[in-house]
């Protein structure tokens, strides 16, 4: 399972935490790439207005699954796109993208294009909160191959390879569940914290803050996210 309970769990303390770092109350909320919805359920249980937007249709199943299950239909909406695609023209208090789901295409300029649409979805004063894993971490703690077990005895094998001046990272994960292996490959363009700044600000964002956690702690090599702030 590659998505264990542990993450849903850890997800109500991340709600709080960015709801304390960013310092404002936000009214519509949109978090890119969702997933099953680790995210929007906490931000829905609070009452939140939030659209989650995925490309998978499975893992939005998933996500409306558990939505069906509130005894109060949380205002919540799903869309299926590309987050190249997706754009709202100034919808949202607060934007997030959560857990390295920023720099999965081919192209740099599509990341861009991502950075673009975020901006112009937002109100003036909204805010983007992207997390992803720095390169600094990566090149730093870098392991061609690791494994981890997972929620139910799962274990999944996890091999890395650094391309193109270290800009862009090739994965391939072997998931062992029981007696049954599912294998999925994909690769990753990664940003140090200057670039990422950088994009942000080309994008057409105001103000950037970096941190190294949801907690707001410095961004050092101590630090294994690389959290930025970004307003409009």
């Amino acid at each position: 399972m590659l998505f264990p309970n542990s993450h849903f769990e850890q997800a109500e303390t991340q709600i709080e935490q960015i709801l304390t770092l960013i310092g404002v109350q936000p009214e519509m909320v949109l978090d890119l790439a969702c997933g099953p919805g680790r995210h929007v359920l906490p931000l829905a249980k609070q009452g939140f207005s939030v659209t989650g937007v995925d490309a998978s249709a499975y893992l939005l199943g998933l996500l409306q699954a558990e939505l069906n299950q509130f005894s109060i239909p949380p205002r919540v909406e799903l869309f299926q796109a590309d987050m190249r695609d997706f754009k709202r023209n100034a919808e949202f208090d607060l934007i997030l993208c959560l857990w390295t789901s920023f720099g999965c295409f081919e192209h740099g300029a599509d990341d861009q294009r991502v950075l673009e649409n975020v901006c112009a979805s937002l109100r003036e004063g909204g805010r983007f909160l992207l997390d992803v894993v720095g390169k600094e971490y990566i090149v730093h703690n870098f392991e061609p191959i690791s494994a981890r077990e997972l929620d139910h005895s799962d274990v999944l094998i996890e091999q890395h390879e650094l391309l193109d001046y270290m800009s862009r990272m090739n994965s391939r994960w072997t998931l062992v569940s029981g007696n049954r292996i599912h294998r999925a490959s994909f690769s990753l363009n990664i940003y140090s914290a200057v670039e990422l700044q950088d994009r942000l600000f080309a994008a057409g964002f105001s103000s950037v803050q970096i941190f190294g956690d949801l907690e707001g702690r410095e961004y050092d090599l101590d630090a294994d996210r690389l959290i930025l702030l970004a307003g409009k």
